[in-house]
Order: structure tokens, then sequence, then C-alpha cells
């Protein structure tokens, strides 16, 4: 296998940014709602939700933190929008490579162009979520200095994905299962991250096991829980948990690098 030289990320801003306006173009091309389905399916999805866990299951939100009274809905949605996030940038992007091989095949790039491209159009059609829990929160009322962290919080968070997401990108392209294999994870993950429940509902201890510290290393139960801290609590939240987020986002994209590295300079022969 022959490893072509590389430029920086910088140098292929252009071909990312390409690679994320044709994602976005193609995402909804020939619907007849258009645009309008990136509203549609998780509104839906929020409804749903919502009939289930809070006039079902009765599922009882924690106050808002201004002071006033729980909303279900809003808590969920302040849970659904960085899940959202993680999910689809996951599904995504873990086949764009398979998608862009004949291209790959004949006209030189690094791999990553187009991963990255798939997750900024993703991240984009995500911050229209974003935005409206926003308005939501504004119009009630629930504002606070904290919301300025809420870039910083993205920005580790998109960093974080784009590291997952390259990383299972390549991987995808030597083991084809891979893909299938994450389509399963993603949906256990959903039910092992606090989306739909609070954390302290589950149990310390079930079957012998340590059920509620377990979901509490779950990256993704940090990056929620520190999200509806901002959004929804007003507070800045654990600095531990800032500094677990930093830690654990250091080390998926040092993962990410090693993998690509080591897999992802030269993919022509395996696509």
């Amino acid at each position: 296998m022959t490893v072509r030289q590389q430029g920086s990320l910088w140098d292929y801003r252009s071909l990312i940014w390409n690679f994320a306006q044709r994602d976005l173009k193609a995402r909804f091309k020939g619907t007849a709602l258009g645009w309008a389905w990136s509203l549609v399916v998780p509104l839906a999805s929020l409804v749903i939700y919502t009939i289930v866990f809070s006039t079902i299951f009765r599922g009882k939100p924690p106050d808002f933190g201004s002071g006033r009274a729980g909303n279900f809905t809003v808590w969920l949605l302040a849970g659904l929008v960085p899940w959202g996030i993680f999910a689809n940038n996951l599904n995504g992007s873990i086949g764009v490579l398979l998608g862009a091989g004949p291209l790959l095949k004949k006209i030189y790039f690094p791999s990553y162009a187009p991963v990255f491209g798939a997750i900024i159009a993703t991240v984009i059609q995500s911050a229209i979520e974003l935005g409206i829990l926003l308005v939501v929160l504004l119009a009630l009322g629930n504002v606070s200095w904290t919301w300025v962290l809420v870039p910083v919080w993205l920005l580790v968070f998109t960093v974080f994905v784009a590291s997952v997401s390259l990383m299972l990108a390549v991987l995808n392209v030597y083991f084809r299962d891979l893909a299938h294999i994450i389509g399963v994870a993603i949906q256990l993950g959903f039910y092992t991250s606090p989306i739909i429940y609070q954390i302290t509902l589950i149990p310390e201890q079930a079957h012998g096991l340590p059920l509620r510290r377990i979901i509490e290393l779950n990256p993704m139960t940090q990056f929620i829980e520190l999200f509806r801290d901002l959004t929804y609590g007003l507070t800045p939240g654990p600095a531990l948990s800032w500094v677990g987020l930093f830690v654990v986002t250091g080390l998926a994209a040092g993962l990410a690098t090693l993998v690509y590295r080591s897999r992802g300079l030269d993919l022509s022969e395996e696509l």
C-alpha cells in the first residue's frame, strides 16, 4: 500500500465544506416537505415519547432552573437534542467512505474529508432542534448566564462525535458488519443514557452490578447531563464533569488519530 503525503485539516477546509454542502443538498432532495423533515421527524419522536413517558408512565421532570415547575416535554427535548446529534452523526457517517469509494479511487484526497463533511451537515441540521429548544426556554423565561457555555459544550461534543465517527467510518471499510453492529449499539445506547428518565431513578445495584455507576460512566450520560444543567437547570454543572468530558474527548481524538493513521491514509485498495 502506498501512503500519500497529506496536508493539514485546514488545507482541505474547502473540500470538507463542499462535501458538507453536497450532503445537505442530497438529504431531502426529491421529497415533498424538503427541509421540513428535519423538524417533523424529531418533533414526532418527541410527541410519542412525551405521551408514553409523561402520560402512561407518569414521569415527573425536575423543576426549571428558574424555579418554575418542570415540564416533561422540554426536559425530554433537552436530552433528545444531544442524543440526536450523536446518533445521526454515527448513522450518517459510518458508510460515507464506502459511498465515496469510486471517487477515492479516481482522485486522491484525505479520507477524513467526506466524513467530516457529513458531520458538519448533520450538526447544521441538528442546530435547528437546538434553536427550537433555546427559543422555548427563552419563552418560558428559563435563561441564565450558563447559556454562554453552550457553545463550549457544543465544540467539545462535536470533536468527540467527529472522533468516534471517523474511527468507525474507517474501520467499517475493513469490517463491513460494523455498520449493523453500530445500529444495534445505538438502540441500546438510547436506553442506557438518561434521556427519557432521570439517572436518580436507576438503582445503585441490580443483579450484583453497580448499575447506576455503569450508566454514569457512559460518556453520553455526561454530555446529556451537562447540557441539561446548562440549558434546563441553569447551572454550570460539576467541574469534574467538565474535566471528564475534556479527558474523554481527548482520548477519543487520540484513538481516532491512531486508527486513521494506521488504517485510513490510503483506502483505495480496500474500496
